[in-house]
């Protein structure tokens, strides 16, 4: 699937995750795989940041982009299970 399509079939949710998120996955791929690629990688990045960043605080820190790229990864999924 193209990413132009996926992110048509996005909920108004989804898309707002995305949109809160492009700073961890642009530029998006054409394919709708690699952008759940990117997502996982960006996924992976936020986690080890928030890590360090509790690490050197003694505090947790916001989990805002942290949720709204696992919202997002598994809408994503959720459409490509559909095709």
């Amino acid at each position: 699937m193209h990413s132009d399509q996926l992110i048509k079939s996005l909920s108004k949710t989804g898309a707002e995750d995305l949109a809160s998120s492009l700073q961890w996955i642009n530029p998006l791929p054409d394919d709708a795989a690699e952008l759940l690629k990117k997502i996982n990688i960006a996924l992976g990045i936020v986690k080890f940041s928030q890590s360090r960043r509790a690490e050197e605080k003694g505090s947790k820190s916001s989990n805002t982009h942290l949720d709204a790229l696992t919202r997002l990864k598994t809408e994503i999924e959720s459409i490509l299970g559909k095709n």
